[in-house]
């Protein structure tokens, strides 16, 4: 939680970042770094180092504030557990007022790699081990969610916007159809952990040390079962082989096995399904969001429709993957 004293004035924003987290003088200008939907990266380099500096995008909900401590406290408890990943700096989190607008900050060491570009043997038995020691902690129940929005709800949102993003969103209704009827069907019990909940090639760095997993900012609440299959098919770029070797490396470590029906892989259809309702709210502008935010949200929001698309004609394959893992 930041404090008073972590609040910052004056001087060059390199310089009042590096000072508030007490790493030294910087020795170059922020440079922004790509990627990243949600928050900015930017590359602070001091006379103590190289780290990963984040600006929040602070959202205006009640609830916003509650669940990024969350976040930070899930990070915090894995990385105690031995989960590979970035060294946090204290403070979790610090505000610095830059002309006349309050930021909010947070700090990791840097780390030099490259994201996965393809499955990869390593890559498949970290992502199952990691998993197994994420879930090894239980997760409270938690709170019944709101049901994703019905379909009704998103004509109202594309009313009086005829643009060219508003019309593709269209054409992709009958997907958002078919994925609400797809999450309305029952599917088998499920357990409660508290966990990463993106682990996918983009917050996954390759580095000499090995894998190691960044971006803990949607760390919260989830099942095992849906992050492992999300995790699984992400890393494993789709294909039967990886996805089989990271559930096989996931229950050597201790994770629990998985049953073979369709219905597990609501979790997918469901992760897209409400990323794109958020994606579609900020591309109409309701964060106020700035043109290239707006732009970018509107790309992504149309990337998740159409990974939904896809997910629902492949439920049946993938349920055969799991069929056809060894007991």
């Amino acid at each position: 939680m930041y404090t008073r004293s972590s609040l910052v004035p004056a001087g060059d924003e390199a310089e009042r970042i590096a000072a508030a987290f007490a790493v030294g003088r910087a020795t170059a200008p922020l440079a922004r770094v790509d990627g990243g939907i949600s928050h900015a990266l930017f590359r602070l380099r001091t006379t103590t180092g190289s780290y990963a500096a984040k600006r929040l995008t602070v959202v205006a909900d009640p609830g916003w504030w509650d669940e990024y401590h969350t976040a930070a406290g899930i990070e915090h408890s894995a990385y105690a557990a031995g989960v590979r990943m970035p060294d946090r700096l204290a403070p979790e989190v610090v505000a610095l007022d830059q002309d006349g607008t309050r930021q909010y900050w947070q700090l990791h060491r840097w780390c030099d790699g490259r994201h996965p570009t393809g499955p990869g043997a390593e890559v498949a038995d970290w992502a199952g081990t990691t998993l197994a020691l994420l879930h090894a902690r239980p997760g409270d129940d938690p709170a019944p969610r709101p049901a994703p929005y019905p379909i009704d709800s998103w004509h109202e949102w594309l009313r009086g916007h005829d643009t060219a993003f508003a019309r593709e969103v269209h054409r992709h209704l009958p997907t958002v159809e078919a994925a609400l009827d797809y999450l309305g069907r029952p599917g088998p019990p499920l357990t409660p952990v508290a966990s990463h909940r993106d682990i996918k090639p983009d917050n996954v760095l390759l580095t000499a040390a090995g894998p190691v997993l960044l971006d803990w900012d949607s760390a919260g609440p989830d099942t095992a079962e849906h992050e492992l299959l999300r995790t699984a098919l992400a890393m494993g770029f789709e294909e039967q082989l990886p996805f089989a070797r990271t559930i096989g490396a996931y229950r050597r470590a201790g994770g629990r096995p998985l049953p073979a029906v369709p219905a597990l892989f609501q979790g997918i259809v469901e992760a897209q399904l409400r990323t794109a309702e958020w994606l579609l709210w900020r591309a109409l502008g309701h964060r106020d969001d700035d043109p290239a935010a707006r732009a970018l949200a509107a790309t992504e929001c149309l990337t998740r429709l159409r990974g939904a698309a896809k997910s629902l004609r492949r439920v049946p394959e993938w349920a055969t993957w799991l069929a056809e893992l060894p007991g």
